[in-house]
């Protein structure tokens, strides 16, 4: 509870000590600033669980002297249900979490099953450069070679 709804509160015991409990209670303009308070905090929460879950798999990209790795999460899954593609400077993964056995009742369901796809932008295009990409223990290891340009003199007119 925020300091804000305590205080609140404080109010309310403080009109019932004074005897005049009653006739606030029932105060409609408090009612409604009440229950606005309430959907705020219920949108915040709602909006927070929304921002955590969307990106999936999640990634982590590094930049070494000579090389762009990729990590991609995603335990579980089969190799041979993931497929990899490249366009310009935007990779794609695709793929599928299956249950591996058919539940008689779910008690607790936090992994995600079923199709999945999530493209995320390259920090540097690949210019052709082959790109290798090794699965193991649930960690999809992605990386190419950077195109590294000699420093070039540029002259000022």
């Amino acid at each position: 509870m925020d300091f804000e709804k305590l205080k609140q509160w404080m109010e309310v015991a403080q009109k019932y000590q004074a005897g005049d409990f009653w006739n606030h209670i029932f105060d409609k303009e408090t009612a409604r600033k009440f229950m606005q308070d309430m959907k705020s905090e219920q949108d915040v929460q709602q909006a927070s669980r929304t921002t955590e879950s969307v990106e999936f798999p999640p990634i982590d990209i590094f930049m070494l002297d000579t090389q762009i790795v990729i990590l991609i999460e995603i335990p579980g899954i089969d190799k041979r249900d993931i497929q990899l593609k490249v366009i310009g400077t935007k990779l794609t993964i695709r793929g599928i979490s299956r249950l591996p056995f058919k539940p008689d009742t779910t008690l607790k369901n936090e992994r995600v099953y079923g199709e999945f796809e999530r493209t995320i932008e390259l920090p540097e295009p690949t210019d052709g450069n082959p790109i290798r990409a090794r699965y193991n223990h649930g960690l999809l290891v992605i990386t190419y070679q950077r195109k590294i340009e000699p420093e070039e003199l540029v002259i000022i007119e």
